[in-house]
């Protein structure tokens, strides 16, 4: 009998809510999750005013990080985004301490406060959306919610529309031990645009927008499948998967790239063309790393922004080869160049291969360790190794133009 494995995650890894008193007579089409820390009291409504035909439950988790400089700030502004909240309720549902707001918009929100229990500022909005996530996937199991996909995005955002439309992608029962198996979709990392109208910012931003298109860019030479943007604003998560990865990484940054790169090695991650999801660009210190505080450090710095060397992705893309090669070509590793060495060395390459190549025993599975060996973790860890080799250049010394709003 095949386990269940989110009956297994959700009872001994689960952050959710207590939700015995959640009322079961209730159901919606979708959920959303959302961290929630020192916005603008409206801000729920700005995110959802183009989603009118979906009854959607919005899990807002509230949060602050303890100790920050304007936790105070934040503690206020989360107070009064919650009353204002409760002022569109028809109906109120206490879940102590948190509450369930049934609204005549064309969604809910369960609201989980925690304004008065401050985030340790190592877990911070990790936490905030492992909580949401994980009681997300408790209602998904309880069947409550309709789609079985966790939908997540930030309060700086404008959901496009037909953005609950999205997530029909063949997901198999059982996720399949084959590389490459373009029937399973574990996640999906929607098209993005930063907007703003103030130009001088919107600039910075742009710089930033660049980096990350352009990293793109490097994953996809390479050939790795790790060639995806992860922004916590734009995912959409398969439940099962979600559960099978053991959800969200407790972080205060970063949390997104890390379920990506977990949810990357069971299967495929969707990149569809469409909707585009509109994001206010902004300065920002909530979170130690990320868009915000890039954009900050752009137009803090009087240097020109600089980039990755795209010599980095071409020799990372050559030493990938020759490791997919090695099952078949024992010798492949000695006709590395001095650059892939300096990876093998990196790595303790050798090491690694006389540990697993004995314990695999077909092709196809040494390039499925392989895919998952060389993740996005260790593929940013080689970009950064080979800085030393080849620095960073400005966007003029990148050989080709990189228009931002074309796929790759």
């Amino acid at each position: 009998m095949r386990k269940d494995g989110t009956k297994t995650y959700l009872s001994q890894f689960s952050h959710a809510i207590e939700l015995a008193d959640f009322p079961t007579d209730f159901e919606w089409e979708a959920v959303l999750i959302l961290p929630i820390c020192g916005e603008s009291p409206d801000a729920i409504d700005h995110l959802m005013q183009n989603q009118t035909d979906q009854k959607v439950l919005i899990i807002a988790c509230i949060n602050r990080p303890e100790g920050h400089k304007k936790s105070q700030q934040f503690e206020q502004e989360n107070e009064a985004l919650k009353q204002h909240v409760i002022a569109t309720a028809q109906k109120k549902v206490s879940i102590a301490p948190h509450q369930l707001i049934i609204t005549p918009n064309a969604w809910d929100c369960l609201i989980l406060d925690y304004n008065d229990k401050p985030f340790s500022p190592k877990a911070g909005v990790g936490l905030a959306r492992k909580i949401a996530a994980d009681t997300a996937l408790t209602l998904i199991q309880r069947k409550q919610i309709i789609k079985p996909w966790i939908f997540s995005t930030d309060a700086d955002v404008v959901l496009p529309v037909g953005y609950f439309d999205v997530g029909y992608f063949d997901v198999s029962d059982d996720y399949s031990d084959d590389y490459n198996d373009d029937k399973v979709c574990t996640g999906i990392s929607l098209p993005f645009e930063h907007v703003s109208d103030d130009l001088e910012l919107l600039t910075y931003q742009q710089q930033y927008d660049f980096k990350m298109y352009y990293y793109q860019w490097g994953m996809k030479l390479i050939g790795s499948q790790y060639d995806y943007i992860p922004l916590g604003s734009t995912l959409i998560v398969s439940a099962e998967a979600y559960a099978k990865v053991r959800g969200f990484p407790v972080k205060s940054g970063g949390e997104d790239f890390y379920l990506l790169n977990k949810l990357a090695k069971l299967g495929r991650i969707g990149q569809p063309e469409t909707p585009v999801v509109k994001i206010q660009s902004r300065l920002s210190d909530r979170v130690p790393f990320g868009t915000g505080p890039a954009v900050s450090k752009y137009q803090a710095s009087t240097s020109e922004p600089l980039y990755y060397h795209p010599k980095a992705f071409q020799i990372i893309k050559a030493w990938r080869l020759k490791l997919l090669a090695q099952y078949q070509d024992t010798h492949v590793m000695d006709s590395a160049s001095t650059d892939e060495s300096l990876l093998n060395d990196f790595w303790s390459w050798q090491k690694v291969y006389e540990t697993n190549c004995k314990q695999i025993k077909t092709e196809q599975r040494w390039q499925q360790f392989i895919h998952e060996w060389l993740d996005a973790f260790k593929l940013l860890k080689s970009v950064h190794q080979l800085r030393g080799t080849y620095p960073d250049v400005s966007r003029e010394q990148i050989p080709f133009y990189l228009d931002l709003r074309s796929p790759l």
